[in-house]
């Protein structure tokens, strides 16, 4: 208890430089949460996608390729599906805001076979299905916006010259804000043909829902062995290698993350390490006073490396929180890009944070630590004189 005393007291003395290196540590490690919270939320994603049976068929050659409509009756024809439809990315402006929120043309009468965890109103999913310009929407989504049933809804084509002029039929509930409106494809595409523009009867991606999980690797293959020989030949994965597909389009994360976070480890080391050097270097006649009345050279070890592990720690609670706000900041600001809260991400990586705050004080402490330790007496109150 004394010794804890005389950390706190240690940490007290120079109010500043005590403030400036937690602020150093905290900061940087804020960054650290944010980019390894990201790749939490990319682990809980998929091992949700994994449970949900869902499978996405595209074009083999990515985005830039054509599925054809037709094949999503073919599809749902297929063994092992229970339901499939059309899955196309809009992109629309919302009057002078860019893409502000996810937009996805549907079959209405299947989107929510295919997602059968989201729940809607059964008279606003059937209002939903007959009407052509009808749309739903998360609720929360509705509820940020202030949109009520009957709301006109325009949308202005970006990678689509058809505008789409939308009314909100129904929301519907999700496990995790999806931030998204879906709409019936067919709007967009008899739109299209009237314009007589390029990409009518493209149903961009499909997604359907398995029956059994075992089966998700044989039904992939027995769609992408069907279109094999079309014009159009597919490429079929889980929604979690999917969603994996778009952290692979930034390259190796993983190796980018690790590698910043090991300068970051070894610039704060450097920081934390000249602090806890000039602390020693103005007590150095302090503690040779605490050894000469009895303070034993594990007691002066402990306390200073106690000292510098209390001042990284206070700085990486302090680079967690703020971290873990941005997060949360952002999940409700942008749910396309963060889709899950900070507090649905809790795991093993927040401690793996922390331990590199207590481990950062240990390096950084560590040779002031012996140092200090191994002073003697004399020598110490030789360097005042």
């Amino acid at each position: 208890m004394h010794t804890l005393f005389y950390i706190w007291r240690n940490l007290k003395r120079n109010k500043l430089r005590s403030i400036l290196t937690i602020m150093s540590v905290g900061f940087s490690l804020a960054l650290m949460t944010v980019l390894n919270g990201y790749m939490a939320m990319q682990g809980v994603w998929g091992k949700e996608a994994e449970k949900k049976h869902r499978i996405v068929v595209m074009n083999n050659q990515g985005f830039s390729g054509m599925l054809p409509i037709s094949y999503v009756d073919r599809i749902r024809s297929t063994e092992g599906i229970r339901a499939a439809t059309p899955y196309a990315w809009y992109g629309g402006n919302f009057k002078e805001e860019q893409m502000p929120f996810a937009q996805f043309g549907c079959d209405p009468k299947a989107v929510f076979d295919v997602w059968d965890e989201f729940s809607i109103d059964p008279k606003e999913l059937e209002e939903f299905q007959k009407t052509r310009n009808g749309c739903v929407v998360d609720r929360r989504l509705a509820e940020k916006r202030g949109w009520k049933i009957g709301t006109r809804i325009p949308l202005q084509g970006t990678f689509y010259r058809f505008n789409l002029d939308l009314v909100l039929c129904g929301t519907f509930d999700s496990p995790q804000n999806t931030d998204s409106l879906w709409f019936n494809w067919l709007y967009l595409d008899e739109g299209m043909r009237e314009m007589n523009a390029p990409g009518t009867g493209n149903s961009g991606t499909i997604f359907a829902r398995v029956t059994q999980s075992e089966s998700m690797a044989t039904v992939s293959q027995r769609i992408d062995e069907r279109f094999a020989s079309s014009d159009n030949p597919t490429r079929t994965q889980t929604e979690a290698a999917f969603a994996q597909m778009f952290t692979d389009m930034m390259g190796n994360v993983q190796a980018y993350i690790r590698n910043i976070g090991l300068a970051v480890v070894f610039s704060l080391s450097l920081v934390a390490g000249n602090a806890m050097a000039m602390s020693m270097r103005e007590r150095t006649t302090e503690i040779a006073v605490l050894k000469a009345i009895g303070f034993s050279r594990r007691r002066v070890l402990v306390t200073i490396l106690g000292e510098a592990c209390s001042i990284t720690l206070l700085g990486g609670m302090l680079g967690i929180a703020l971290g873990c706000s941005c997060l949360e900041l952002l999940h409700r600001l942008s749910s396309q890009i963060m889709p899950l809260s900070v507090f649905e991400m809790f795991g093993p990586w927040l401690a793996y944070l922390l331990a590199t705050a207590a481990g950062i004080g240990l390096v950084s402490g560590i040779v002031p630590a012996v140092r200090a330790a191994q002073l003697s007496v004399i020598d110490g109150l030789r360097r005042v004189v």
